[in-house]
């Protein structure tokens, strides 16, 4: 289960929301002071990926990676926590634990959280045995993919990001919420409604061969002719050389679309 529940059709929404899915964006917050900005997203969004805390050590070596002074980490913190604030009657959003991690009020969410609790809830919550239930899960899942994680993060920082398991987490929650979307509309003869499920994952994972094959499968079973030539054809484009065309692919070509050959001769 995710380590936070969300739910944001319920009667108390977030007070602070972010979107770390595409492009990074919160809402909730006043904007931080220009110059001190940058560092505070920075440690929000790392603390976003962790529910279960930081420690400030960690925080520290993530933020400054070649090393930093108490002082200076210690500031930080303390600028954090006043930007975040305090839900009436609840307390700080940032608190400690009492083993020293940095830990995230309730109120704080991300999308990150709401996409964990959706496709939790398509798959082994209320939508795992009604597919109403979990075709509408697994929308709403596939409405949050933007983009990779944090996707407009400023060359140089978040090096931190290449150590973490969430950027293949996104990508397998997103890849599998679109291959289930899809098979189940390709059976209820919905194929744009499947078509749209796949482009949505490979917004955020164009590198996966699986999308590709089911939206060639999908754009076939429509009998439209330039449909499936424009899916052929940014398939050509994504492969082109030096990445190359994988044996699973070219064959399912082959096989859906024989005169491809003859497309990349012009």
């Amino acid at each position: 289960a995710p380590a936070l529940a969300v739910d944001l059709t319920g009667p108390t929404p977030p007070a602070v929301y972010a979107r770390i899915i595409g492009p990074y964006k919160i809402t909730g917050l006043d904007a931080p002071v220009a110059e001190r900005g940058a560092l505070l997203r920075e440690a929000l969004a790392l603390l976003l990926l962790h529910r279960e805390g930081v420690h400030p050590r960690v925080l520290a070596a993530a933020l400054w990676p070649r090393g930093v002074t108490p002082d200076v980490h210690d500031a930080l913190v303390t600028r954090l926590r006043a930007w975040l604030g305090s839900d009436p009657g609840s307390g700080p959003r940032l608190t400690t634990d009492a083993t020293g991690r940095l830990v995230l009020a309730p109120s704080v969410v991300s999308d990150w959280d709401v996409l964990q609790n959706l496709h939790h809830q398509a798959t082994t919550g209320r939508g795992a045995h009604d597919p109403a239930v979990r075709e509408r899960f697994l929308t709403d899942a596939l409405a949050l993919a933007r983009g990779p994680l944090l996707a407009d993060r400023p060359e140089g920082r978040y090096a931190w990001l290449a150590h973490e398991i969430a950027e293949a987490q996104l990508r397998f929650l997103l890849i599998e919420s679109a291959l289930d979307l899809a098979a189940h509309h390709r059976a209820h003869d919905r194929p744009q409604s499947a078509a749209t499920a796949l482009e949505a994952a490979l917004a955020a994972a164009p590198g996966d061969e699986r999308l590709w094959h089911e939206l060639l499968r999908t754009a076939h079973a429509t009998g439209d002719t330039e449909r499936l030539e424009a899916v052929v054809r940014r398939l050509l484009d994504h492969h082109a050389p030096p990445r190359g065309l994988p044996p699973q692919t070219r064959a399912l070509l082959d096989e859906l679309a024989p005169t491809w050959h003859a497309r990349t001769a012009n």
